[in-house]
């Protein structure tokens, strides 16, 4: 039997703008979704008329309006902390777990290739020389300078942001790649895991799953967090395989490995770690390191 395909009106409202009436055979009732990147989407049960779906809307407007508000302070704030990448232009940077990212507007027009943005690596840091052990965002290896056209759109033009936002996605997908499948294969081998495929994609709705097969994706937004948060994402995957659910006893095994891992960090001079200890400690939560890494998760942006 062929499934019937979710179709879609769209709504002009004169403060918020497009609101997308989604018709769907799944749901049983009317319900509104606000995203801070997907807009506002109205899902009406396929029964219901997109009439009656606007009036739900209708009902539910100031209510929109003020979550689209809270959003967008929360974002402002995530911002300035360098926990959400804003509007990229010349100067921007972005810090990862491997580097220092900064974007700068050529004085050149770039010839023909308007589009392109170069990348120009510098090492800041040999760890072998150092002899530090561990990664964090704001103290890089590496300063990587994306170069741009100065041909391309003016500065704070959502054209420009798109163009270097697709290069910075490049950037962190390398990245990504090189230290996610390692990192996640230590925690396995510590831990006795045995997992499938490990891909690393770019999506907007999570930082990681787990399949049936036992196949984990991570999110390559996953290098822009500090370490112990990368790895409660990566030990979060990983218990998956023993249990699929997030029930009692998914809870407790994570907090056990996420116990284990933090204290092997503790100590390292890492004043992440140092701050999350501290936040852990004062928890009253039956699952405090669990609950305290969850916390801080959700006050990061994905990319």
């Amino acid at each position: 039997m062929s499934r019937m395909k979710n179709s879609v009106r769209e709504y002009n409202d004169p403060v918020i703008g497009t609101v997308s009436l989604v018709k769907s055979a799944a749901s049983r009732r009317v319900s509104i979704r606000v995203h801070p990147t997907d807009g506002v989407r109205v899902v009406v049960p396929r029964s219901l008329s997109y009439d009656e779906g606007l009036r739900f809307f209708s009902l539910k407007r100031d209510w929109v309006i003020a979550t689209i508000v809270r959003q967008k302070r929360k974002i402002a704030a995530a911002e300035e902390e360098g926990k959400a990448v804003a509007l990229l232009r010349d100067g921007a940077e972005v810090n990862t777990l491997m580097s220092r990212i900064i974007f700068k507007r050529s004085d050149e027009d770039g010839g023909g290739q308007t589009m392109t943005v170069e990348v120009r690596t510098e090492k800041v840091e040999d760890v072998k020389e150092t002899g530090r052990t561990f990664l964090a965002p704001g103290r890089p290896l590496f300063l990587k300078t994306l170069v741009y056209s100065g041909k391309l759109p003016r500065e704070g033009a959502p054209e420009l942001d798109k163009v270097l936002k697709k290069a910075l996605v490049e950037v962190l997908r390398a990245e990504a790649r090189l230290i996610l499948p390692k990192r996640l294969a230590l925690f396995a081998s510590r831990f006795g895991f045995s997992c499938g495929k490990v891909t690393v994609k770019h999506n907007s709705s999570n930082w990681g799953s787990c399949s049936a097969r036992g196949n984990i994706n991570l999110n390559l937004n996953l290098v822009r967090l500090p370490e112990p948060l990368c790895d409660y994402v990566l030990l979060h995957e990983l218990c998956h395989l023993k249990y699929p659910d997030h029930g009692p006893e998914f809870h407790s095994f994570l907090e056990k490995l996420c116990t284990d891992n933090i204290m092997r960090l503790a100590g390292n001079g890492d004043s992440h770690v140092s701050e999350l200890v501290r936040k852990i400690n004062v928890s009253r939560s039956s699952h405090p390191v669990h609950r305290t890494m969850e916390k801080e998760l959700k006050s990061y942006r994905l990319l």
